[in-house]
């Protein structure tokens, strides 16, 4: 019999392994002003930084999705006997094995001639079916069965023909070299330590730790596919796989985290953890490599969450990232966010619904306070210290016509915020779009759809994970899809397709019960949200009696919604906001000079699915003209979005008017003919903003 070699925790090949940052983390934890006791790491990975923590003396609980890394886990942290001269023993036995006499088995048939060559695969095979056959038999006990996995693991994923990962193996690669399995080298330590296969954003909810690390996936990689088969040799659940990989059904370790659900994930998490200390990793990837490998979270995000918990530090550790193969991105920064905290989890986050603002710092606090953190960090951080303007908010509400495309033009042509003007007045808000991105801290938003502006009040009010819950309730209640969480494939649909037929008779429920609702129903905005989430196009429209009846669309509450959702929902509690509900003639006398108002009314050219029952009129124009004249007149200060040219008409009132009084025509460069389905012609509208302001 051979002698059996040994490893470490550390001796695997893994995305984002933190073997280079540890001598960072452990000074950070070392220079903490009170030591903590007990640590989590949430996202262990490897492990190798909760077994650092544990090293350290600290009760640690590892935590990880992976049926594979928490097996890794129980066999390196469990405090159960071991008896290592009897697990040599049987290692012996599967490296003296005769390959030629092993039957095939389930992993030789499903895997052979990709990641391992077939002799090989019909070791694995053998060796995990021995470990069941010895724990059932009663020759192992818990955690030796653990420790035998990991010896598995760790001989595979030394001799795999991949890169590193199970995302692809490398054509014809497979080592013909018999694979050798060696035993972890198992510590003693003084206090007795946890393992968890828990969803991190729950985990933190149950629990307090001194001290907790965190460190999420960066990028769109889903760990879960990435480690695919040794999660299959783990559960050894003998199920069916699917494509050239040879993958299981993934989907419900589908994490937030790669996806653009990121910073809301991100802020539900940090609102909900009961801590003192908080370590992140992240890096700087950005947009660097392609777009698999670009972090989904920015500095801004991650400091503007953090700092509402307490002061943030950061430390820059340079080090090469780990590169799949195609998306080398050279050298990079893993930054180390430490957050001292300062406030209680969030009043409602221990529930699930977390009463937070769910904001991100504006561009100017987070340039603050990365200068700050720079001057305060062990290491001088790199974080850029010019000001960048926000992001533009996508609406949750897709009007048509509305302004998401042209946003960023039309705003830059209006008078910013302490020039003379104090409140942004948005006339007839409808998406909100651009009074949200407007730069104004005071903002007026005013629609005569009272079912809008009450969404407005709730994204204005109420905590985006209060909105999250209310919502998936009415899904489950109804019966309605869940994409993001159960894919495309467990409605029989696809990305193409859709899923209005899967939706269509639980949307119409919803439909008519909230049709039937109660002006005042503390639940009817939600309600009439899910209805626009899952209507068709996310469009607003009633009919003569005023009900909602647009028809079902084909996409539910996906990561897109949400993210929209998200980062309204922060935007809007930012704002010092108005909600009004006025016919726009009453708006004009509630206004000051000091006020900014833009109107981006019906057009008159063409009229819009939520204005089909009271159709905009020459009387209505007439009247929004006039009192913008007259505004005007007395030192006011106006932006009006229209066109002076749609489907071949021209708009001879408006230019006449422009004309008239001296104003000026701004062409924008965007045509809206793409909100009409059925059009050949996309070019036939000029698009305006008509001002009585110019710089200077």
């Amino acid at each position: 019999m051979q002698v059996v070699k040994t490893f470490e925790l550390r001796n695997r090949r893994y995305l984002g392994s933190k073997r280079a940052v540890l001598p960072v983390i452990e000074q950070v934890v070392a220079a903490l002003p009170v030591a903590p006791k007990t640590a989590a790491d949430v996202f262990a990975g490897t492990g190798v930084v909760g077994q650092s923590l544990a090293r350290a003396g600290l009760a640690v609980t590892v935590n990880d999705l992976l049926s594979s890394n928490t097996t890794v886990y129980r066999a390196f942290f469990g405090a159960e006997p071991v008896r290592s001269d009897r697990l040599a023993e049987l290692v012996g036995q599967i490296n003296d094995a005769p390959i030629a006499t092993l039957p095939p088995n389930y992993f030789s048939t499903t895997f052979s001639g990709t990641y391992y060559n077939e002799d090989n695969s019909r070791l694995i095979g053998h060796y995990r079916t021995q470990i069941e056959k010895w724990h059932a038999d009663g020759v192992l006990n818990d955690r030796e069965r653990a420790v035998l996995i990991a010896s598995l693991l760790y001989g595979m994923d030394k001799a795999a023909a991949t890169v590193g990962h199970y995302d692809a193996f490398r054509e014809g690669a497979a080592a013909d070299a018999r694979l050798v399995f060696g035993l972890p080298e198992l510590e003693q330590y003084d206090v007795e330590h946890t393992v968890t296969r828990r969803d991190a954003n729950q985990l933190v909810r149950e629990h307090h730790w001194d001290l907790i690390y965190m460190d999420p996936p960066y990028n769109s990689r889903q760990y879960g596919d990435l480690y695919h088969v040794l999660d299959n040799v783990t559960d050894w659940q003998q199920g069916p796989v699917q494509f050239k990989a040879r993958k299981m059904d993934r989907r419900h370790l589908k994490s937030d985290y790669c996806t653009t659900a990121a910073v809301p994930a991100f802020t539900d998490l940090i609102d909900a953890v009961d801590t003192s200390t908080i370590i992140m990793s992240y890096n700087d990837t950005g947009a660097r490599g392609n777009a698999r490998s670009a972090a989904r979270l920015s500095d801004t995000d991650i400091l503007g969450v953090l700092e509402r918990r307490g002061r943030v530090e950061v430390v820059d550790v340079p080090h090469r990232e780990f590169t799949t193969g195609k998306s080398a991105i050279g050298d990079i920064v893993e930054r180390l966010f430490v957050c001292h905290v300062q406030t209680p989890p969030f009043a409602g986050s221990r529930s699930g619904a977390a009463e937070a603002l769910p904001a991100t710092a504006s561009a100017a606090q987070s340039a603050g306070a990365r200068s700050a953190a720079r001057s305060a960090a062990s290491r001088s951080a790199t974080v850029p210290s010019a000001t960048v303007q926000p992001a533009v908010v996508r609406s949750p509400l897709n009007y048509t016509g509305n302004k998401k495309r042209l946003v960023s033009e039309i705003i830059p042509l209006l008078p910013a915020p302490g020039v003379g003007h104090e409140r942004f007045v948005d006339v007839f808000s409808g998406s909100m779009t651009v009074g949200m991105n407007s730069g104004y801290a005071q903002v007026a938003f005013n629609d005569v759809q009272v079912d809008v502006m009450g969404l407005g009040e709730l994204f204005s009010h109420v905590p985006y994970p209060t909105i999250i819950a209310e919502v998936e309730a009415i899904i489950e209640r109804y019966g309605l899809s869940d994409s993001q969480r159960h894919g495309y494939d467990a409605y029989g649909a696809n990305s193409s397709n859709g899923l209005g037929r899967v939706n269509k008779d639980a949307y119409l429920r919803l439909r008519t019960d909230f049709n039937r609702m109660d002006s005042a129903d503390r639940a009817r905005p939600y309600y009439f949200f899910t209805l626009v989430v899952f209507g068709f196009n996310n469009q607003i429209r009633y009919n003569r009696s005023g009900e909602f009846n647009m028809p079902v669309g084909k996409r539910d509450f996906n990561s897109r919604v949400r993210k929209n959702l998200f980062d309204t929902v922060a935007r809007m509690h930012r704002l010092q906001a108005e909600l009004w509900t006025l016919d726009f003639r009453d708006v004009f006398g509630k206004l000051a000079t000091t006020d900014l108002v833009y109107c981006d009314p019906p057009y008159l050219l063409g009229t819009a699915p939520y204005n089909e029952q009271n159709a905009w009129t020459v009387d209505d124009e007439t009247d929004l003209l006039d009192g913008l004249a007259a505004f005007a007149d007395r030192g006011g200060v106006f932006g009006l979005s229209n066109v002076l040219t749609h489907k071949g008409s021209e708009h001879d009132q408006l230019s006449d008017w422009a004309a008239e009084h001296g104003f000026v025509v701004h062409t924008l460069d965007y045509s809206y003919a793409n909100s009409s389905y059925q059009r050949k012609d996309r070019n036939a509208s000029r698009e305006v903003l008509i001002t009585n302001w110019t710089e200077g």
